[in-house]
């Protein structure tokens, strides 16, 4: 026998790798399709895109059916590339033109404008307004004074107070330190609040001005509308009730706030509403008290 002969004899015959090629190749696309499963909104939002790749794969078996392995062996991977590159721009082709959600309008009252001011007598006069603020301990931290000037008072608020001055949110556990009687969802919380806001002609205090939606005649009853301004050092949120009033839809946000006690109407045995959610279109500013009388 020749060598020829006995090489051919001893050598073991090759076995096609078609099959195994078969196999790897399912399992890698089968990986590939779970890895963008996650991404289903990129199959739904470019499924054209899906269709002709599919379509690009069905003709090259046709046009190279009688490929080589090797070329064969590259065929799935290539097009699994195409596929994740084509479906990751998309999808962030897709994200960059989403227009970002705008942030919640947040109500500035940092600045207050009082203007048009009923009830005030004819000979009535005053040039200032002076409105203490109280924090820690029910005691005053600051005293602000603003001109009245051209038939108007703006008021600029402090931009922040130091945390060591603000007053506790509310009494929780009994402590009669804190401001509200309702309990807040964050007992860290800080604040302090404006009080009365009184006016002055020289050295004289006249008068008080208050915001509200009652005249001044009459009951104050019937859902009138009492308003005040606080500070709050964060955000938090009033619940609960006590003898006289419940908290509803009281939400307070880092900076100066309006809140308002709505009376129930008059007869009701409802308690009084303390609420951050004012019906800011009926108020307007009104002489409260006048403690001289005019001729």
């Amino acid at each position: 026998m020749s060598e020829r002969g006995i090489f051919k004899r001893f050598m073991p015959k090759l076995v096609s790798i078609r099959p195994t090629y078969k196999i790897l190749t399912s399992n890698y696309l089968s990986i590939t399709l779970l890895f963008f499963a996650s991404y289903a909104d990129f199959f739904h939002k470019n499924i054209m895109l899906i269709i002709n790749v599919v379509s690009l794969m069905q003709k090259y078996r046709i046009m190279h059916n009688k490929a080589t392995t090797s070329s064969n062996f590259l065929l799935y991977p290539v097009i699994s590339f195409l596929l994740m590159f084509g479906l990751l721009i998309a999808g962030c082709s897709d994200n960059e033109n989403e227009e970002e959600l705008p942030a919640p309008d947040v109500p500035d009252y940092s600045t207050i404008i009082v203007k048009d001011i009923q009830n005030m007598p004819k000979n009535f006069t005053f040039d200032r307004v002076e409105v203490k603020v109280t924090g820690l301990d029910w005691q005053v931290i600051e005293t602000l004074i603003f001109p009245y000037e051209n038939g108007q008072i703006v008021m600029t608020l402090p931009a922040t107070f130091p945390s060591e001055r603000l007053q506790k949110v509310d009494r929780r556990n009994g402590d009669m330190a804190g401001y509200w009687t309702g309990t807040s969802n964050d007992g860290d919380a800080l604040v302090a609040t404006l009080g009365d806001f009184f006016v002055f002609n020289g050295d004289t205090r006249v008068g008080r001005i208050a915001l509200s939606n009652w005249s001044g005649n009459g009951s104050s009853a019937e859902k009138a509308t009492l308003v005040s301004y606080q500070y709050a050092d964060r955000p938090f949120i009033l619940t609960g009730s006590d003898k006289s009033y419940y908290y509803s839809e009281c939400s307070f946000n880092k900076g100066w706030n309006i809140f308002a006690n709505i009376n129930p109407s008059e007869g009701s045995s409802q308690k009084v509403l303390r609420t951050t959610t004012v019906p800011e279109s009926t108020l307007f500013w009104r002489l409260a008290e006048s403690y001289v009388y005019n001729k």
